[in-house]
């Protein structure tokens, strides 16, 4: 699967299958997450996996955007500074979410249906995985097997949101 094809035809998937997810498929995954870009190749990411069924409903309990059990979650953490510029902790938060599209491109190339979300109790995240200090988790990305994908969802049109030159200046397409 080329990548223009995977990153059109992923879908998020909030209804899994009972079906485990290999050791093997979730470090294929966990390198694609390594390999995204990150502001100054701080790799300031952590990622927790999480397969342990009673690890997986705790955070089921504190996360409301989580509807169904997965094989897996992968949680993405990132790395804080004491004293860290406002611009850093945005470049560490922006480094997790290029992290988490690696995850669910790598997920679809694989098979494994994914869905990223943002909706946790963050405190009691950090308490159920033993999070340390100084490391915030950021986003979850849940992963299954899907027994069908959705439809894709409608696009705008590159003239509503893309723009030649100049903010307003019509794109043409």
């Amino acid at each position: 699967m080329d990548a223009l094809e995977a990153i059109k035809g992923r879908r998020s998937i909030r209804e899994f299958t009972d079906e485990p997810i290999s050791k093997e498929i979730l470090t294929e995954i966990l390198d694609a997450a390594r390999w995204a870009p990150s502001g100054g190749n701080r790799q300031g990411w952590r990622f927790v996996v999480v397969t342990d069924p009673q690890v997986k409903e705790m955070i089921r309990k504190v996360s409301p955007g989580i509807f169904a059990l997965p094989a897996a979650f992968i949680v993405i953490c990132m790395k804080k500074k004491a004293g860290a510029r406002a611009w850093d902790e945005w470049l560490y938060a922006a480094d997790c979410g290029i992290a988490a599209q690696n995850i669910m491109l790598a997920a679809f190339s694989l098979g494994i249906g994914t869905c990223v979300v943002a909706s946790f109790a963050k405190e009691a995240l950090r308490e159920i995985l033993e999070v340390p200090e100084g490391i915030e988790p950021s986003l979850i990305v849940t992963l299954g097997h899907y027994e069908s994908l959705p439809e894709a969802p409608e696009r705008k049109p590159l003239k509503e949101i893309a723009f030649l030159n100049r903010y307003g200046e019509e794109w043409g397409q």
